[in-house]
């Protein structure tokens, strides 16, 4: 006679839930265990991350580097094992600063925004239209086509992070002096 031992496991199912774009560089992953043990590991991206626990499903990772990371799920339960991954996008939090505005004597401003990250663009709201020389140049001319006060915006887009900063600019009509026509005076 012989005795077998047979041990039968059931195969987990790695479910890592979503992933997603972040305007910083922490992020909540979210998979969802089925049976065994699950670990997190990074599996690509430009810098390298910690897990505030690994064996956790809902771990905070955090990256020292902004970029696009691959993270994997891997459950295992005795001999079997499965694995899914999710992508982060991580991106830096653009700050915008709209510069300085102020009081002009004619239709004409140079604005004077500075840049943080990500693409930048002028839009402005006031009593008439403005025309920027390029709208997303951080020192553009705008001209606007009536006197008056407006607000230029400045908004910076990184991914799917954005921050917008507004200056505040009144334009005046240049007076035109004229003294009128001279004469003669009687003495």
């Amino acid at each position: 006679a012989a005795t077998v031992t047979m041990n039968f496991y059931q195969q987990p199912v790695a479910v890592t839930g979503l992933g997603g774009d972040e305007c910083d560089l922490d992020f909540l992953l979210n998979a969802t265990p089925s049976v065994g043990v699950g670990v997190w590991s990074q599996t690509s991206g430009p810098g390298n991350s910690t897990f505030s626990n690994t064996v956790s499903p809902t771990a905070l990772v955090t990256v020292d580097t902004y970029g696009s990371y691959i993270f994997t799920w891997t459950e295992t339960n005795g001999v079997c094992s499965d694995s899914r991954d999710v992508i982060v996008n991580f991106y830096e939090q653009p700050v915008a600063n709209a510069g300085t505005g102020g009081n002009e004597c004619d239709l004409d401003f140079v604005l004077s925004a500075v840049p943080s990250v990500g693409n930048g663009l002028w839009t402005s709201s006031g009593p008439g239209t403005a025309t920027f020389s390029d709208d997303t140049d951080p020192n553009a001319t705008v001209s606007v086509s009536q006197a008056g006060v407006y607000t230029f915006t400045w908004t910076e887009t990184n991914g799917v992070c954005s921050s917008s900063a507004n200056v505040s600019v009144t334009l005046y009509e240049q007076p035109v002096a004229n003294a009128g026509s001279g004469g003669q005076n009687a003495i």
